[in-house]
């Protein structure tokens, strides 16, 4: 299958700005401010030419595997605090009587 040439495949984007394909695929998912947003045809992941710069801008924003990985677990955390937190009912106390029968221990 024949792709449009203004199309370079995430191979060669990988290889040109001498990262991984899992590099790419983090810095993709961490959400930062002006990443450009690949093709994705037949599941095949494409990026425009003239948006290459553009990603190698991005790229160099990127705080690498340490900091991508913390929010990740952060953001898996607070869903499982969250869900636990819904399925607790807080119980009332129940009033002691006024006992006077011990008082006498004191």
């Amino acid at each position: 299958m024949r792709f449009p040439k203004d199309l370079v495949p995430q191979k060669a984007v990988a290889a040109d700005l001498c990262v991984s394909l899992v590099t790419l695929w983090r810095a993709r998912q961490s959400g930062i401010p002006g990443f450009p947003e690949p093709v994705i045809i037949r599941n095949m992941i494409f990026w425009r030419k003239d948006e290459v710069q553009q990603l190698e801008d991005a790229l160099m924003k990127f705080e690498g595997r340490g900091r991508f990985e913390a929010d990740r677990t952060r953001a898996k955390r607070a869903v499982v605090i969250e869900r636990e937190l819904s399925k607790v009912k807080r119980t009332k106390r129940a009033q002691r009587k006024n006992d006077e029968s011990q008082l006498h221990l004191f």
